[in-house]
């Protein structure tokens, strides 16, 4: 699942290949009812929206590098002009910009196991046809439309992003939770329990901070002689006097790193962050709204760093688009935090009520925009900076696919730190050896 949530979920234009892990090519495009607005955004915007038709065909791309230069626009700036403003996104917009992405890392990964360069499983390949199969993704995006009407309320109250992010991470939250109730050859997922208990909470129960009730479980400040054992279990006396037995799966495996990947993978941030401390908190109490209930809130709260990198292909725009490599940035005033809160009913549903995401990262005492550190609402943008990064690639001679990045990463490394070839690429006089720069060394740098 960690893997899972380390693949970003950005939209690609790699065509699926004709057969393979067990969907049918006639299946994987297919489109009905409102499927097609996911096909409309990876191709253009939802009608709904007023933004005029953009290029079509990106979900069957058969050549990749061809479809992506036909759909190339003249900078990002036009791309950026054409994009709804936010506060016009409807919830059809939304639901469409989610499912979009969740295709297209699906088509991702699909690509990948086809050429060999991920190692596949059963889990993952049904991972994969919750999306690529468009019956069982329109299920899903179904739910989560009758997850919008339950608390349209309380999510118009939020702003696009995390209207987004709710979205996104109830329909996580809600495919893990009924995987449990599946056979074992149709799991999604690999997850184990004890006793009810995810086993991944037990792993993290000595490494973040817990309140239930009030009661706050923290084994870092617990009493020094405490040994892990015994924190562990007034810690899980305190979840089972809460916790039905029927939600105490579902709660348990919110409140460890599964629930926190799900909460990454939801979240518009392209930035990864380097050192600095990682603070990890949740809280667990009855809902004082809804008899029998429960709201959980899970917190990832990065501070203290001195660099990142982005994702320079999932953001709308790059201030250093010729640097993939690690940006300094103001230790001390720098932070990213991630929060998300979680209703679970009596019945087993699980609603997002609560979803923030601060992103705050400084360089030299300015603000770093967030058109430069988080990926774009509608992803045809993202298509967009896929698109303009492609002729580089072909004059460099990168290979297409997954490998792509880290070749233009390690290139732009080498560039900057050759010591015969200047920041614009151009030789420099060599230092090497006595006599005229360069002498008696051939140049090939």
């Amino acid at each position: 699942k960690n893997s899972e949530a380390a693949m970003q979920p950005r939209p690609t234009t790699i065509g699926v290949p004709a057969a393979g892990a067990g969907v049918r090519a006639e299946e994987i495009d297919s489109e009905d009812g409102e499927e097609a607005g996911v096909a409309r955004l990876l191709g253009e915007y939802p009608r709904e929206v007023g933004e005029a038709p953009g290029p079509s065909a990106v979900l069957a791309a058969p050549t990749p590098s061809a479809e992506r230069r036909r759909r190339r626009r003249p900078d990002d700036a036009a791309a950026a002009a054409s994009s709804p403003a936010p506060a016009a996104l409807s919830e059809t917009a939304l639901l469409d910009a989610v499912f979009a992405r969740l295709l297209a890392a699906a088509k991702e990964e699909h690509a990948a196991v086809a050429r060999e360069r991920l190692r596949d499983s059963r889990a993952k390949r049904n991972r994969r046809e919750t999306y690529l199969v468009a019956q069982t993704r329109s299920k899903w995006r179904t739910r989560s439309r009758r997850f919008l009407q339950r608390r349209r309320d309380l999510l118009s109250t939020l702003p696009p992003a995390a209207r987004y992010g709710a979205i996104f991470l109830q329909h996580l939250l809600e495919v893990d939770a009924s995987d449990a109730l599946l056979p074992e050859h149709s799991r999604r997922f690999e997850d184990s329990f004890t006793e009810s208990v995810s086993d991944q909470f037990l792993l993290d129960a000595t490494r973040g901070r817990y309140e239930v009730e009030g009661e706050v479980f923290h084994f870092a400040e617990s009493a020094a002689d405490e040994p892990e054992s015994a924190f562990l279990e007034r810690l899980l006396m305190a979840l089972r006097r809460l916790v039905p037995a029927a939600l105490l799966p579902c709660v348990s495996m919110a409140m460890s790193q599964s629930g926190l990947a799900a909460l990454e993978r939801a979240s518009l941030c392209a930035a990864a962050v380097s050192g600095g401390r990682q603070d990890v908190s949740y809280a667990l109490c009855e809902d004082p709204e809804q008899p029998g209930g429960l709201l959980v809130t899970m917190q990832v709260h990065r501070h203290g760093f001195r660099e990142y990198v982005v994702d320079s292909m999932a953001v709308l725009v790059d201030d250093d688009d010729d640097d993939d490599g690690p940006r300094p940035c103001d230790s001390a005033t720098s932070s990213v935090r991630k929060a998300a809160t979680l209703c679970y009913a009596a019945a087993g549903v699980v609603d997002v009520v609560a979803f923030e995401e601060v992103v705050e990262i400084r360089h030299r005492g300015q603000l770093v925009p967030m058109e430069s550190l988080c990926k774009p609402i509608l992803p045809e943008a993202s298509l967009h900076r896929l698109a303009t990064t492609d002729a580089k690639d072909e004059e460099e001679g990168m290979s297409e696919g997954l490998l792509g990045r880290p070749l233009r990463c390690v290139l732009r490394c080498l560039r900057r730190r050759c010591p015969r070839r200047g920041r614009d690429g151009k030789a420099a006089p060599s230092t090497w050896g006595p006599g005229t720069p360069g002498e008696g060394v051939e140049d090939t740098a």
